[in-house]
């Protein structure tokens, strides 16, 4: 067999990457050592996935640093004339290395500081930099660490030029072809390396939030990761304290806060346990179904029948006729559900923004429960994992990979209707084992472009009802229409299987869309839903199951930050909260209403559903509407100012408050732990 020579300018460059590796890894072990008092002896037995994952991110900075000189390397190898500026590529590294050190330098004081890693905030202390720089100076020992920084910097120019030296040492006898084989390889591997796992997705800042333990999630992310993740997010802090403050006592009221304090912007609201005859131990199973936009119901398209079991189940259940998303998207959809809180940020997502991972989530408080996240494909679309994983405590996660019965139907993972048998499955064993109530979130996927329908579809049939009609009725196509039946079709077949369950008759299934869907021609609609696009944000929400024994309607505005609210509420079970949600259904006290965002439009519409009631509010151009009535587009503004100038405060203070909230909803651990 023929050995493998490798040449020596790869070794090289694999060697650079390996010493920086290690490097980083040493940094984490005295980033550990330093502050080791933050680690509890509940979170011993996370250390060894904290170091996995940390080795993965250490891996990707060590594979950036070395590129430039990987590429370098390769010009060298094809051309002699570039070895002659080794001195110069060794000094630039010189420079790069000290750099890198000076990012762990200020982490360790920023993590002493704040308990944070370092991020984008770091060059906020750069618009005051004398008064930053006296601070530091009397803090840190500068001198030292300036020192430090220097003679890592000729370390490095030492190595980086050694490196240099070593690799066309001796002339090797590789053509062109193999040079080029060689380079191939490298940044193959190289990509390998970056892109972090096997997965359809790359590593990304969420993994490290495996753990609800903070100091655990902080001791897995590297420094200079951390610091381009957030750099992204630098102008785009956007909540404005002055400007929550002005709202402060119309939200306060809105929300029921008990002890209102415009200067601290207190939103806390401790809801005590009802007595104990009324507490429930009920199951409870979140199922969000993929766009499942209210005028693609059965119930507003009878004589297409799109979705005849979830028509059927809602005359049985519970039915909310008058539920809003504030937002229009799956991701954000998850973050104002888990959270309580609307994510109404303009760029990305609220999930895709490490400095809003933490917060607080009120179903921690069902401390007796085991929980549950299903979804067909992974949860690192979206960064979805870092909001569920950091903040949920001891949830079970359950995505495309861990299923023991799935098949891949398309790019979103497995059909809904493999998620729902393996989520049958998979909480039967489990309550059969843990004897304890659970807590399970099912997000679906199918109902979803390319609307692929699975060879195994338990006798699904597609039906015709011709381009014209299904366009007229809100759907792009008829294959946009059996989408959406087959999704109907996968939760009916999900019924089936709970139903003869031993747990079923103690479950509340909470089922509602993740959003609307933009349909502009929806003839099926009063026409002031389409024009003012409601029907983006409108969908279904049912409680069903064997917990709810009197079926009725819900005619009261509520919105998807209150689906945890009212489940607290259903359970009776005591919790505390700073959201923006509300156990509407338990307290007619409340004034009803939802906050509408359009986040996808510009400028983005600012919205408060109430009622028949709609305030819309685009770039400072406002108005009142009746939007289900024929005089959907009269401003009646003037009319009712009363109501217009409280539905508009509403609108401004709770879009401000969430803004501010999704910065400021911390867990506590003393409480969320």
């Amino acid at each position: 067999m023929k050995k493998v020579v490798v040449p020596r300018w790869i070794k090289s460059y694999a060697s650079f990457i390996l010493a920086n590796w290690l490097f980083f890894t040493l940094m984490r072990l005295i980033f550990l050592f330093v502050f080791r008092a933050a680690l509890v002896p509940q979170a011993y037995h996370e250390l060894w996935k904290t170091f996995y994952l940390g080795a993965k991110f250490d891996a990707r900075l060590a594979c950036a640093l070395a590129i430039p000189l990987g590429l370098y390397l390769t010009v060298c190898a094809f051309w002699k004339g570039a070895r002659y500026i080794k001195k110069g590529v060794s000094a630039l590294y010189g420079l790069l290395e000290a750099a890198v050190l000076l990012v762990y330098f200020a982490d360790f004081a920023h993590y002493a500081y704040i308990s944070m890693r370092i991020n984008y905030s770091i060059f906020k202390y750069s618009e005051n930099p004398l008064i930053s720089l006296q601070m530091a100076w009397e803090t840190y020992p500068l001198v030292w660490a300036v020192l430090g920084l220097l003679l890592w910097g000729i370390l490095a120019y030492f190595f980086v030029k050694k490196l240099c030296v070593r690799a066309f040492a001796q002339e090797e006898s590789f053509r062109w072809k193999g040079k080029l084989g060689w380079f191939f390889i490298g940044l193959i591997a190289t990509g390998a390396l970056m892109f972090g796992q096997i997965s359809q997705y790359p590593l990304r800042w969420s993994n490290a939030y495996h753990s609800t333990n903070n100091f655990i999630c902080n001791l897995t992310l590297n420094p200079g990761m951390n610091l381009f993740d957030t750099a992204r997010f630098a102008k785009n802090v956007s909540f404005d304290r002055e400007k929550t403050q002005a709202y402060y006592d119309e939200v306060a009221k809105f929300l029921g806060v008990d002890n209102p304090d415009k200067e601290t912007l207190n939103f806390m609201r401790t809801v005590p346990a009802k007595p104990k005859a009324q507490q429930k131990d009920y199951n409870v199973i979140v199922i969000f179904m993929e766009s499942l936009a209210w005028n693609k119901t059965s119930m507003t398209n009878p004589d297409i029948d799109p979705t005849p079991f979830i028509n059927a189940l809602s005359k049985r259940s519970v039915l909310f006729n008058h539920f809003f998303t504030p937002t229009s998207a799956t991701a954000r959809a998850v973050f104002a559900t888990v959270t309580s809180i609307p994510d109404v940020t303009s760029f990305k997502t609220s999930s895709r923004n490490p400095l809003i991972v933490d917060q607080h989530v009120i179903a921690n408080a069902l401390t007796d429960y085991e929980k549950y996240y299903f979804i067909g494909g992974s949860s690192s679309w979206g960064n979805i994992r870092g909001i569920l994983e950091h903040n949920i405590t001891d949830i079970n996660m359950y995505e495309e990979g861990k299923f023991q019965n799935e098949h891949r139907n398309d790019v979103w993972g497995i059909s809904d209707l493999d998620l729902f048998r393996e989520a049958d499955r998979i909480l039967t064993e489990d309550q059969q084992k843990h004897k304890k109530p659970f807590f399970a979130f099912v997000q679906t996927a199918g109902y979803h472009r390319p609307y692929t329908i699975p060879k195994d579809n338990a006798g699904f049939q597609l039906k015709d009802i011709g381009e014209d009609l299904a366009y007229k009725r809100s759907f792009v196509s008829v294959a946009e229409y059996n989408s959406l039946r087959f999704s109907d079709h996968a939760l009916q077949e999900f019924f089936k299987l709970a139903e003869k369950e031993p747990w079923w008759d103690n479950t509340l299934v909470v089922i509602f869309g993740d959003h609307g869907l933009s349909a502009p021609q929806s003839e099926n609609m009063p026409r002031g839903y389409v024009e003012h696009n409601l029907i983006n944000h409108q969908v279904p929400l049912i409680l069903a199951g064997g917990a709810i024994k009197e079926p009725k309607v819900i005619t009261r505005t509520a919105s998807q930050v209150d689906v945890l609210p009212i489940i607290m509420g259903i359970l009776g079970r005591p919790y505390f909260t700073r959201a923006i949600g509300r156990d509407v259904l338990g307290h007619n006290e409340y004034p009803q209403g939802a906050l509408i965002y359009g986040w996808a439009n510009e400028p983005h519409p600012i919205g408060f559903v109430e009622g028949e009631y709609f305030y819309n509010n685009k770039g400072g151009q406002e108005g009142l509407y009746k939007y289900a009535q024929d005089s959907y587009n009269e401003d009646i503004s003037k009319k009712e100012p009363a109501r217009f100038e409280r539905m508009k405060k509403l609108a401004l203070g709770l879009y401000e408050t969430s803004q501010y909230l999704e910065y400021n909803n911390k867990k506590r651990d003393e409480q969320d732990d």
